[in-house]
C-alpha cells in the first residue's frame, strides 16, 4: 500500500490528535516527523507513537526529513509563516484553521500556493467531515427540503474549560477568527452562496478576563446572502451542559436539524426531570471527523485530486469574520464589497 509521509507542525493540542491519528488509525498515512517549539512536547509525542524524527524548529525539520506533506495545528499566529516555509519546501499541506486573519496574510500564502504547483493546501474545517453536517448537506443538494430560506449554526462552549480559554485566548485570534469561523463556513457552504451583509452583536457577559485579550464571551451575527438565503450564527463560552453545537436548516418543503451529540444514547427520566448528557468537549464531538478530513487529505494527495477545503474557501470564510470584526467594533451592518 502506498503511504503519503507526514510531519506534523505543533503537538500540543489539537496536532497530538492528528498525529495519533496518522500514527494509528489512517492505514495509507505515515508519521515521520514531530515538531513543536516546547522540544519536550514532541519528544513525549514521538516516545508515545514511535517517531524518532522530532524537532523545535520546523525550518531544521523540513530540510533534514524525508516528508512528502506537512500538518500544521500550531496556534494561529503562526500558520501564515508555516505553510509559506511548507510551500518553499514543496510539500503537500494540510493546515487547520484560519490559514490568516489579514489580507496580507492570505495574499502571500495565495502567491505561495500558486508557485507551489501540483501541491494540495487542505484547511482544517473539520465540520465539513462530520457524518451527519456530511448527511444533511447532500439531502440540501439533493432538494429534500426544497429551496433553502433560513440556515442556523449554533456553537456553545462549556464553560468548564474557563482555564484554557484564559490561557490560549490571546493566540487564537478571539470569537470570530477562532470561535465563529466554524460556523461562517458552514452557514456559506448550506446556503451556496456568497454573504452580502452581516451584522454582529456581542460581548462579555460572564467572564470578566476576556477584556485582557480584547475578546468577547458571546456574540451573534446575522446575515444575507447574496441568494437571498438568510443565516444566523452564535457563539458562547459559556454552556453549563457541556459542549452545545448543533445546526438547523430550513427549506420551502421541510427543515434539517443536527442535533446536539450526547455521549450516550441512554435518557434519564427520575425525580428530577429527563436528563441526556451532551458532549463534553471539541474532541469527543468530532473525533470521526478528525480522523475523516485527514484521510480524505491522504486520499487526495495520493490520488492526484483538488482540495476538499481549498485556501480560496479558507478565504471567503476569513473575509466573513473580518465583516463580523468590523460590524462589532462599529455597531453597523457591513456589506460585502
Amino acid at each position: 500500500m502506498e503511504k503519503l509521509k507526514i510531519a506534523v507542525i505543533g503537538v500540543s493540542r489539537l496536532g497530538t490528535v492528528h498525529a495519533e491519528n496518522i500514527a494509528l488509525r489512517i492505514p495509507n498515512a505515515e508519521l515521520v516527523a514531530l515538531c513543536d517549539i516546547k522540544y519536550e512536547n514532541a519528544l513525549k509525542a514521538g516516545e508515545r507513537l514511535g517517531v524518532k524524527n522530532v524537532y523545535d524548529s520546523y525550518e531544521k525539520m523540513l530540510e533534514e526529513t524525508d516528508t512528502e506533506a506537512v500538518l500544521i495545528a500550531t496556534p494561529p499566529a503562526v500558520h501564515r509563516e508555516c505553510i509559506l516555509a511548507a510551500c518553499a519546501a514543496k510539500k503537500h499541506i494540510f493546515c487547520e484553521k484560519p490559514i490568516g486573519v489579514t489580507d496580507e496574510d492570505l495574499d502571500l500564502i495565495d502567491e505561495a500556493v500558486v508557485k507551489n504547483e501540483g501541491k494540495v493546501l487542505q484547511v482544517g474545517f473539520v465540520r465539513r467531515f462530520d457524518r451527519s453536517y456530511a448527511e444533511a448537506k447532500a439531502r440540501v443538494d439533493r432538494g429534500d427540503i426544497g429551496k433553502v430560506i433560513k440556515v442556523r449554526s449554533i456553537s456553545r462552549d462549556p464553560s468548564s474549560q474557563i482555564n484554557d480559554f484564559i490561557k490560549l485566548g490571546p493566540t487564537l485570534g478571539g470569537m470570530f477568527y477562532d470561535m465563529s469561523v466554524h460556523d461562517l463556513d458552514l452557514v456559506r457552504w448550506f446556503a451556496g452562496s456568497e454573504v452580502e451583509s452581516l451584522y454582529a452583536i456581542g460581548g462579555i457577559y460572564e467572564f470578566e478576563e476576556f477584556a485582557n485579550f480584547n475578546d468577547i464571551d458571546n456574540c451573534s451575527i446575522l446575515m444575507k446572502f447574496k441568494n437571498g438565503v438568510m443565516a444566523e450564527v452564535e457563539g458562547s463560552k459559556n454552556a453549563s451542559c457541556g459542549y452545545d453545537v448543533w445546526m438547523e436548516i430550513v427549506g420551502t418543503k421541510g427543515t434539517l436539524l443536527i442535533n446536539s451529540a450526547t455521549t450516550t444514547s441512554v435518557t434519564q427520566k427520575d425525580q428530577y426531570g429527563i436528563r441526556t448528557e451532551c458532549s463534553p468537549w471539541f474532541f469527543e464531538r468530532f473525533e470521526d471527523a478528525y480522523k475523516r478530513e485527514v484521510e480524505v487529505f491522504v486520499d487526495t494527495v495520493l490520488s492526484g485530486g483538488e482540495s476538499k477545503m481549498s485556501a480560496y474557501d479558507a478565504r471567503k470564510v476569513v473575509k466573513m469574520a473580518t465583516m463580523a470584526t468590523k460590524s462589532y467594533e462599529q455597531g453597523t451592518v457591513v456589506f460585502n464589497d
